[in-house]
C-alpha cells in the first residue's frame, strides 16, 4: 500500500470539501431535528416546545458528528 506524503492534506480543495461537508452535516441534523420536533408537536397538539427541543438536539448531534469528522485532521 502506498504511503501518503502529506501533500494531499494541504490542498485548498480538500479544505474546501471538509468545510462544505461540515456545513451540510450541521444543516441536515438541524433540519431532521426540526422536522421530528414539528411532527411530535402536531401529534401531541402542543406548542412549538418539541420543535425547539428537536432543533437543540439536532444542533447537538450535528456538532458531535462534526467533531468526529474533523478529529483525524487534528491529529488527536
Amino acid at each position: 500500500m502506498m504511503q501518503n506524503s502529506g501533500q494531499d492534506n494541504k490542498s485548498p480543495w480538500r479544505a474546501l470539501a471538509v468545510v462544505g461537508v461540515i456545513g451540510v452535516n450541521l444543516a441536515i441534523f438541524l433540519l431532521i431535528g426540526l422536522w421530528i420536533g414539528k411532527k411530535i408537536d402536531i401529534f401531541l397538539h402542543s406548542s412549538p416546545i418539541f420543535m425547539v427541543i428537536g432543533m437543540v438536539a439536532g444542533i447537538a448531534f450535528g456538532v458531535w458528528s462534526v467533531v468526529g469528522l474533523i478529529k483525524p485532521y487534528l491529529g488527536d
